[in-house]
């Protein structure tokens, strides 16, 4: 497999992949950047050809991304699971480094050097990973205390609750009857977070996602599982996941 880039007058810089035995293209973005596998051997024409005939498409990838796009400002505040937030602001003593915590009133926050461009995508990954490691203090607390009383109100039994570092998966249900709930649940509000705590003591009852699966997550959500299920499907998360 061989990797380079071209440039394109309106795409911008492209990644270009190549493998042997591919007999398609296939396009998608990563970090603002167009990327195309293709069939090893290609053309410098022939790739050429596959981009202006996909102009239109890779436009409108490229348009949704920039909207998906992860930014922060300073005094953005960010508001977690519970009643705590985390606010980004701006710091003069260490020149180029972020600093995140808690303030002398208990307050969260992450200050980045006053000279960094927070529109800066290195910036961003920054911010993002420290507002990370704050959730993963905050989970234990507000994660599984939260999670605790949503099994009381369902009646459910689970032998515990641990936080995970899963990034994607958000929960998980063993055999056992753990449940493992993601830190990042501290970045939803509480009606999705319950949501997915829901969607785990359920398998406490189906250890698979069977029509009466459904239908008993279903029950415990009011009848709103496919709402809330597209409603965390387009959730803005404010860290990269």
């Amino acid at each position: 497999m061989g990797v380079y880039y071209i440039n394109d007058d309106t795409l911008g810089r492209i990644l270009i992949h190549t493998r042997i035995g591919m007999k398609c293209v296939r396009s998608r973005i990563k970090d603002g950047l167009i990327e195309l596998h293709v069939p090893q051997g290609i053309s410098p024409d022939e790739l050429r050809k596959i981009i202006d005939a996909n102009r239109d498409k890779l436009n409108q990838i490229l348009a949704r991304n920039e909207e998906k796009r992860l930014t922060y400002h300073a005094g953005q505040v960010i508001n977690c699971l519970g009643s705590s937030t985390i606010t980004i602001g701006v710091q003069d003593k260490f020149p180029d480094k972020a600093i995140f915590g808690k303030d002398g009133t208990g307050n969260l926050y992450v200050n980045v050097a006053s000279s960094m461009d927070l529109g800066n995508e290195n910036v961003v990954s920054l911010i993002s990973r420290c507002l990370k490691s704050l959730a993963k203090r905050l989970a234990p607390q507000v994660v599984i205390k939260y999670a605790q009383e949503v099994a009381t109100e369902v009646g459910a039994r689970p032998s515990r609750f641990v936080i995970g570092s899963g990034l994607r998966k958000l929960g998980h249900c063993t055999r056992a009857r753990e449940i493992q709930l993601s830190y990042n649940i501290v970045f939803l509000p509480s009606h999705l977070a319950r949501f997915i705590i829901l969607h785990e003591i359920t398998h406490l009852t189906h250890f698979n996602h069977s029509p009466e699966f459904h239908a008993l997550l279903n029950s415990y959500c009011g009848g709103n599982e496919k709402a809330l299920i597209n409603e965390l499907k387009h959730f803005p998360w404010p860290v990269k996941l």
